[in-house]
């Protein structure tokens, strides 16, 4: 009997066995699926973080010598060097990243493995550094910028507003910079990063103005580099050597004789030149193409762009107009036929104008082209149509008493000139282009007028062949060139040595930040 009743405790202990096992599973999987649920709400918020625009907009990823940039503010230099690049690349036929792809993912140097995004990124950083220390320096002596600065600032917003009013698919102006700069890009991080952007380039402006010489100091200067300033006219022949068959036998045999035919054949053209109309007629019947227009032979250039194997004759002390030489290159020689140096030492000019152009009359609107006989009387009743407007203009003129102010007055009714006032001054007979500086040049026509001796007052009707009619009035002298040049050059070469002593250094990025933040 007892037998009987020892089995009921057993059974018991088993149950409870096996509810205690129960439990601690169950308590087992609550803790997995604490932890597991745990995870990923903090992956979930980490993601949401990494995508927040406020993280991007506030958070530092990088500092320059004590200023911090956040994701929002690299992404805008990024997406503007990436810009300037593609603008760049576009013109000239530069190879150019898909924009349909990461750039982190598209390789821009197969030797390096250097991919579009470290470029584009290193582009990025010097801009950052370079701006930077200019900024620095700027807040350091109290630079701020002017209210016609910041106005021009407020203007460019303006700007951004109206592009995005007109833009499809665009309904504010922080969608618009959004798709442009970056995600998190707002109008409020836009202005602040122009005003700094801003504050750096006016002040470099402003210190490189700074840099003030006497007349004395910029004849000196002149007079020291003049072999590399003056501006050479001389024309140019150049005789090709004929390039012998692949079958020759010995090519370099070959090759050296049709040097030696080609500076021979240079020799003989240049000893029946006597005169410019000689050397025009000569380079015609060397090359009737490539010399069919008489100023295709005509070089102008400052002395230090003369290329070195002609510079030596050319700038060689008592060169006169018409002398000529033969310089043998590698590819056969050169006939050269000296006109002028220039030593720019004449004052630049100023003139006010009403532009009459000529109405465009395209050839190949007509069945035969330029042979047309309908383009023909087209062409000529254009050209009869703008003479007569050019001087129903004179006439009004005339009338109004031949001064400035009656110019000005018939402008906003008669003139096709855009330029304010149609004020030009600071010509000068020489295209000269500085390191931020560049020398105004006209037309052949208005040149040849401008530069005979005017004086204050006087005025002409004068046709160009490339626009039509110009009624221009003479309006003073101004600085002499050769001093616009010297200063131009001095002032860059004191502005580069001040950039120089102001330069930031690299960027330092917050590595981890920079990686998890920043996705190009």
């Amino acid at each position: 009997m007892s037998g009987m009743f020892d089995t009921k405790p057993d059974k018991a202990k088993r149950k409870l066995e096996r509810t205690i096992k129960e439990e601690k599973a169950r308590k087992k999987t609550r803790k997995i699926t604490i932890i597991v649920t745990t995870i990923f709400m903090l992956l979930l918020c980490t993601a949401l973080l990494l995508n927040s625009s406020w993280l991007r907009r506030t958070l530092p990823i990088m500092t320059i010598d004590g200023v911090s940039f956040t994701t929002t503010e690299f992404e805008y230099y990024f997406n503007s060097q990436l810009i300037e690049y593609n603008n760049w690349a576009s013109q000239i036929g530069w190879p150019m990243p898909d924009q349909n792809r990461p750039l982190s993912r598209q390789v821009y140097d197969s030797n390096t493995g250097e991919t579009w995004a470290d470029f584009i990124a290193l582009s990025a950083y010097a801009r950052m550094q370079f701006l930077t220390g200019l900024y620095n320096d700027a807040v350091k002596n109290g630079f701020k910028l002017s209210d016609e600065q910041l106005d021009e600032i407020e203007a460019e917003l303006m700007m951004i507003d109206m592009q995005a009013e007109y833009t499809e698919g665009i309904t504010s102006a922080n969608m618009l910079l959004q798709r442009i700069y970056g995600n998190s890009m707002n109008v409020s991080i836009f202005r602040s990063i122009l005003e700094f952007v801003a504050t750096a380039e006016e002040y470099s402006i402003h210190i490189r103005d700074s840099f003030v010489y006497t007349d004395d100091e910029l004849d000196e200067y002149y007079k020291d580099n003049a072999g590399d300033l003056d501006v050479l006219n001389y024309r140019i022949l150049m005789i090709a050597a004929e390039i012998p068959g692949e079958d020759t036998d010995d090519f370099e045999t070959a090759m050296a004789q049709s040097i030696a035919t080609a500076q021979s054949l240079a020799k003989d053209i240049e000893s029946e030149i006597t005169s410019e109309d000689d050397f025009i007629i000569a380079a015609y019947e060397y090359n009737t193409a490539l010399y069919s227009d008489p100023d295709s032979t005509i070089r102008e250039l400052q002395g230090e762009r003369l290329d070195e194997l002609y510079s030596a004759w050319l700038l060689g002390s008592g060169r006169a107009s018409g002398d000529t030489t033969v310089i043998n290159t590698e590819q056969g020689a050169s006939v050269l036929y000296f006109l002028s140096r220039d030593k720019n030492d004449y004052n630049t000019v100023g003139m006010r104008q009403i532009l009459i152009l000529r109405e465009n009359v395209n050839p190949s609107d007509f069945t035969m082209g330029v042979d047309d006989p309908e383009y023909l009387e087209a062409l000529e009743n254009a050209e009869n149509e703008t003479r007569e407007r050019a001087q129903n203009i004179e006439s009004l003129f005339i009338a109004a008493g031949e001064t400035e102010n009656a110019l000005i007055d018939l402008m906003e009714e008669h003139s096709d000139d855009s330029t304010e006032g149609g004020f030009y001054e600071g010509i000068s007979r020489f295209q000269y282009q500085g390191a931020d500086f560049r020398a105004m040049r006209v037309v052949a026509e208005l040149e040849q007028w401008l530069f005979d001796g005017r004086a204050i007052g006087d005025w002409e009707l004068i046709e160009t062949s490339a626009y039509g009619f110009h009624l221009i009035y003479f309006t003073g002298y101004g600085e002499k060139f050769s001093h616009v040049v010297a200063r131009d050059r001095m002032r860059s070469a004191a502005h580069e040595d001040w950039l120089d002593s102001v330069e930031a250094d690299e960027p330092v990025k917050r590595t981890l930040l920079f990686n998890l933040l920043v996705n190009m």
